[in-house]
């Protein structure tokens, strides 16, 4: 364990390194500065004006070269804004009692600069560039699940289906938001489908359905049903919640949102509000709403009877 001393060593390097960064920062106006870029940059993707948002990035990615955030056996540098990422982060990621963690973040969102230099560039089809912003962006943040989907669309871009499912499954344990993981069993039934395994291609699609009530999603849902089912050539109205548990075992993903997500928005609501930290509580409590919610919804979701009423207004 570190020494009293050590650890105030260690501080007292951190904070020289973040005004070190503060100062490169200063050009773009510092970390708010840089937050306002990143709004415009996502802007100008929003309108598929994909060389615009780069050049817009552009000044960020040049302040990111030569950062002093140089991980050690001491000390590790992450940068991780997310309350609820951090929080996972310490469950899956605490590091050995003899190194120190410094979130970087309220200096300068890494993570945030590196996925959305990562998304402009996977849409100009420049992988190479998308690949290496991609992990550098996971590297600051593990937690993540928006940058490892953004790694699981890269894979499937370039057809490495077998690291599809392995980054897919990684953004499943860090999930936390039903639209994440409507993405990741989208994913998954496009690595079925190329495996042409149709049957748990349809599994994937059922379970994507429980987590989404967007009327678009679902319809789209629908259409790949049709599709799917006609390919497998099996009866729809026979997958039972035991068939799709057994492919989820086989290949290492879950069902739902991981156990370990609930694990953690329990027990950082119960520290807060023990601690007396309203507002921290509320927001760990908020979460763990928003997964009961989704789970209790799944259940209300009948996408057999959806996929019957399509058939009906065809015929």
């Amino acid at each position: 364990m570190l020494s009293i001393e050590a650890a105030k060593n260690l501080e007292d390097l951190f904070q020289i390194k973040a005004a070190i960064m503060r100062q490169k920062l200063e050009d773009v106006g510092g970390r708010n500065g840089v937050m306002e870029i990143l709004d415009l940059s996502l802007e100008a993707y929003k309108r598929k004006d994909y060389q615009k948002s780069l050049k817009i990035i552009a000044p960020l990615m040049e302040a990111l070269k030569n950062h002093p955030f140089v991980s050690n056996d001491s000390v590790t540098f992450v940068s991780i804004s997310d309350r609820m990422e951090w929080a996972l982060y310490l469950h899956y990621y605490q590091a050995s009692s003899n190194q120190q963690i410094k979130n970087i973040s309220a200096v300068c969102p890494a993570d945030w600069i590196y996925r959305q230099y990562a998304l402009t560039s996977l849409d100009l089809g420049d992988y190479d560039g998308a690949r290496n912003a991609v992990n550098e962006a996971i590297k600051w943040n593990p937690t993540s699940a928006k940058c490892r989907i953004l790694f699981a669309m890269l894979s499937s871009a370039e057809g490495h289906w077998d690291e599809l499912l392995q980054e897919t499954i990684s953004a499943m344990k860090c999930a936390y938001r039903s639209n994440d993981l409507v993405h990741c069993f989208r994913f998954l039934k496009d690595y079925f489908i190329n495996k042409k395994m149709y049957k748990e291609a349809v599994y994937c699609s059922f379970l994507r359905a429980r987590f989404s009530s967007s009327h678009e999603v679902l319809c789209d849902i629908v259409d790949d049903m049709i599709a799917l089912v006609n390919r497998a050539d099996f009866d729809y109205k026979s997958v039972t919640d035991d068939d799709m548990a057994e492919t989820c075992n086989k290949y290492g993903f879950s069902s739902s949102f991981y156990p370990e997500v609930l694990t953690v928005a329990q027990r950082n609501y119960e520290e807060m509000y023990l601690a007396g930290k309203t507002e921290k509580a509320n927001y760990f409590a908020q979460i763990m709403a928003d997964l009961k919610t989704e789970q209790e919804k799944r259940d209300s979701i009948s996408l057999k009877q959806l996929v019957e009423r399509h058939r009906n207004i065809v015929s």
